[in-house]
């Protein structure tokens, strides 16, 4: 089934043309307008009504979380939308939910349809990822134009294969390669209206801020583990372990934020949409003291802290990205897209697929 939105226009037609030249006109920053007291009263009903209703409400609050993230980030005077409904959601949801509850129940009965429900989940896989590229880009819109991914399954399925065997015959070291191989193939067929990104970034890219990720977490971590073993002679091995436990959770957190936001920069920093480009100033340093100091609150108020983090990292990166280029000669309009069920953004979702741009 195919869709045409009719509330589309022109993506310059809410624009004020002002004809006074302005050495700003062609540099626009994102502007995130959320506070972690407003983001801490949505999260917590919606874990208190998520667990009230054991897990029933996630859909509504994961739409409800999504909504106020997009309508509190404006560029050059226009706030995004989000589009998702919490019903299509909970279909996904629900079927996912009786996959695995399927899949665990043959496992602990030792029953062989356990393998075929494993290998079932495998081959399906890439269909769920490319499900979730055109469901995530669809639901979002800015000054009426949606967002859209226009790559095939088949592409991914074969780009799956691809990296698999890659990854599989170098023992682990070509997995740097296959994250940037699938980031391209979401950038590469992504449009916003009838506009195509396109983006220059190449494998090699990846490979520092991977091998930086490997240096800094696993030398530390073996750091840590040292240390308690010597603390566990003079004190409880308990109380040690977890401490260390959590030094390491905090150590992984802190590295993977940094990792992720230094891999979009290198994307977003090799991406055009016609004529504008894409800058991210982001500092690792400033990244490190952002999420260190997020994961320490997070630690001393047991995780209440958690949507402070979240919009803290969020101004952050509204704040370092910038669009260079006129937007007042942007001209897209909506595209027929194919109505795609929210079944495979919310399997990518559990598994912690990375489709974001």
């Amino acid at each position: 089934m195919y869709h045409d939105f009719q509330d589309t226009y022109p993506v310059d037609a809410a624009v004020h043309q002002d004809d006074s030249p302005s050495p700003l006109t062609n540099r626009r920053r994102l502007v995130f307008h959320g506070t972690g007291g407003e983001y801490f009263r949505i999260w917590l009903v919606n874990l208190a009504l998520s667990v009230i209703t054991l897990g029933i409400y996630s859909p509504w609050a994961k739409v409800r979380a999504e909504r106020y993230f997009h309508a509190s980030t404006e560029l050059d005077g226009t706030r995004f939308e989000y589009h998702a409904t919490p019903r299509s959601i909970l279909l996904g949801r629900g079927l996912l939910a009786l996959l695995l509850i399927a899949g665990v129940v043959l496992m602990r009965t030792a029953n062989p349809l356990a393998l075929l429900v494993v290998i079932a989940g495998l081959i399906l896989l890439p269909w769920m990822v490319a499900s979730s590229m055109r469901f995530k880009a669809r639901m979002v819109s800015w000054r009426g134009v949606r967002f859209a991914w226009q790559g095939t399954t088949a592409s991914v399925y074969g780009k799956s294969l691809k990296v698999a065997l890659l990854t599989v015959v170098t023992f682990g070291i070509y997995y740097f390669a296959g994250h940037h191989a699938f980031k391209r193939l979401l950038v590469d067929k992504l449009q916003f209206g009838d506009k195509e990104f396109k983006c220059q970034s190449t494998a090699g890219s990846f490979f520092g801020p991977y091998f930086w990720f490997g240096v800094l977490t696993s030398a530390p971590s073996k750091l840590l583990e040292v240390v308690g073993q010597a603390l566990s002679k003079n004190f409880d091995p308990g109380y040690v372990g977890a401490g260390i436990g959590a030094l390491t959770i905090a150590l992984l957190y802190v590295a993977y934020q940094v990792l992720a936001s230094a891999l979009s920069q290198i994307i977003q920093n090799q991406t055009t949409l016609e004529d504008l480009q894409f800058v991210n100033d982001s500092d690792f340093m400033d990244l490190v003291r952002l999420h260190s100091s997020n994961a320490l609150y997070m630690a001393l108020t047991l995780g209440l802290y958690w949507p402070w983090a979240r919009i803290r990292a969020m101004q952050y990166r509204a704040s370092h990205f910038e669009i260079v280029g006129d937007l007042h000669a942007l001209r897209s309009h909506n595209i027929a897209v194919h109505q795609e069920a929210a079944f495979g953004q919310e399997v990518a979702g559990a598994m912690d697929f990375d489709v974001s741009f």
